[in-house]
């Protein structure tokens, strides 16, 4: 680990991929440490145009050039992409680099890094700030993003828990509460409370858009309807990977939702008022306890 990185002093450091979560990252470094200079890699050349001045010092296509001399990389890439990205990264980043990711999902992810660095290698460190928006790419960015967010680090061993103490610091300073997690119960927790709800918003928002009252909708509705289907309108290429990436879990949290659902259709095929309020006043009861 480079000397700066000890010490907590991060002088330079790459972004990969530069979408919502990547450009706020840059934002809120920035803001953390004034002075560091941030390099930003993606293949879009329109994203690169929107990182330059303000976000990032300079943004490339070659991932080479955007790792030349980098202390720490944060790969915020699509999960799709992160085996053939890690494997890159560790390829051509300096030796003493820190790595870590933003993926939403952590078990084959830990599985790509253990095939890129080494297992419990002390050069990478999985990680989930849970924190965004039904935005995306750059211009959603914001430097506040992770304030007072949880950011999930997920070290394989000794040599990476050491590592994630270095790191945690720094996002503490970005905002950030650090907490650990293992990557397998990760997954199974996040598919039950975020990528499971995020499929049934994108449903929903299908059912209505297929339905006769599509454009009803968009004129009448209040906030319910917005407040139920806001993360209905995130990046359907992003969701699609990762539903697919955690699919086990999904399905399981998927069997549990269809047996309240087929509950609640049953109640009100019987006119069972008790049954009906008994199971609306479980989910209320859990959701007030929520906030």
């Amino acid at each position: 680990m480079a000397e700066t990185m000890k010490s907590g002093a991060v002088e330079r450091i790459t972004i990969v991929g530069a979408g919502l979560i990547g450009a706020s990252i840059a934002l809120a470094l920035r803001r953390a440490q004034p002075g560091c200079r941030i390099a930003a890699v993606d293949p879009d050349p329109a994203v690169r145009a929107a990182l330059v001045p303000g976000i990032a010092d300079a943004a490339t296509d070659d991932l080479a050039v955007g790792l030349r001399d980098a202390q720490l990389v944060f790969v915020a890439c699509p999960v799709g992409d992160m085996p053939a990205v890690l494997e890159a990264v560790a390829r051509l980043a300096p030796g003493d680099c820190l790595v870590t990711d933003c993926a939403s999902t952590k078990a084959s992810v830990a599985i790509a890094a253990a095939d890129a660095f080494g297992i419990d290698s002390p050069r990478f460190v999985a990680g989930h700030p849970i924190a965004g928006s039904e935005g995306s790419g750059p211009g959603a960015a914001r430097a506040d993003l992770f304030e007072g967010r949880i950011w999930l680090l997920c070290p394989a061993g000794p040599a990476q828990e050491k590592s994630a103490a270095r790191l945690g610091e720094l996002l503490e300073r970005m905002g950030a509460r650090v907490e650990s997690i293992h990557p397998a119960a990760h997954d199974a927790m996040f598919a039950e409370f975020s990528h499971w709800p995020h499929a049934v918003a994108f449903a929903l928002c299908a059912a209505i858009a297929d339905g006769a009252f599509a454009d009803a909708a968009r004129h009448f509705s209040g906030a319910g309807l917005r407040d139920t289907t806001r993360i209905g309108a995130s990046s359907p290429q992003l969701w699609t990977e990762i539903l697919l990436d955690n699919r086990e879990p999904v399905l399981a949290s998927a069997r549990r939702f269809r047996e309240k659902l087929d509950a609640l259709e049953a109640a009100l095929r019987a006119s069972d008022a008790d049954g009906l309020e008994a199971l609306l006043a479980a989910g209320s009861r859990w959701r007030r306890a929520v906030d």
